[in-house]
């Protein structure tokens, strides 16, 4: 079921972003979050992604990283940099590895305006401003665990609610 949410986010945010997926077709990438239960291979093809959990086929580039690391790479951090500092273990083909962080990077989506035509403009602002600080964070899965925690225990002192002003 998650490789199918996350097939159609990506193809959503290649659609939205009017991103080129065409130096990546053909190509089969694995890619997995060591933080996270997900092994997935992303194969590209006729300008869409399809997401399997069959990764057993051979794949042209092997990439491991933590979710931190990925987010760092939609900021646009730079790949030889992170893989000098061992953050992303890639087995394979480099220039595939490049294409799709290049495609990452490519994207370029206001998630508060798309998220504002479902919930309106507070709620949209408000979430944006939680997705800054989990981006922020070195570990962003430990972050929403306590900002969860903080908002049902003492919402008070929860991120959303405090300054108010800005």
């Amino acid at each position: 079921m998650q490789h199918f949410v996350l097939e159609q986010a990506l193809n959503y945010l290649i659609d939205q972003g009017k991103a080129d997926l065409g130096a990546l077709n053909d190509k089969t990438l694995y890619f997995s979050l060591e933080d996270l239960p997900l092994d997935v291979n992303f194969v590209c093809t006729n300008e869409r992604i399809f997401v399997t959990t069959d990764t057993s086929a051979g794949a042209d580039v092997d990439i491991k990283l933590k979710s931190s690391v990925f987010l760092a790479l939609f900021q646009g951090e730079d790949l030889t940099e992170l893989l000098r500092q061992d953050k992303i273990i890639i087995h394979g083909d480099v220039k595939t590895a490049q294409l799709l962080v290049d495609l990452l990077q490519q994207i370029d989506i206001d998630f508060e305006e798309i998220l504002s035509k479902y919930t309106g403009d507070i709620v949209a602002h408000q979430v944006g401003k939680l997705a800054k600080n989990f981006k922020a964070s070195n570990n962003p899965l430990e972050t929403i665990k306590n900002e969860i925690t903080t908002l049902f225990v003492a919402p008070s002192e929860s991120v959303l609610f405090k300054n108010k002003g800005s």
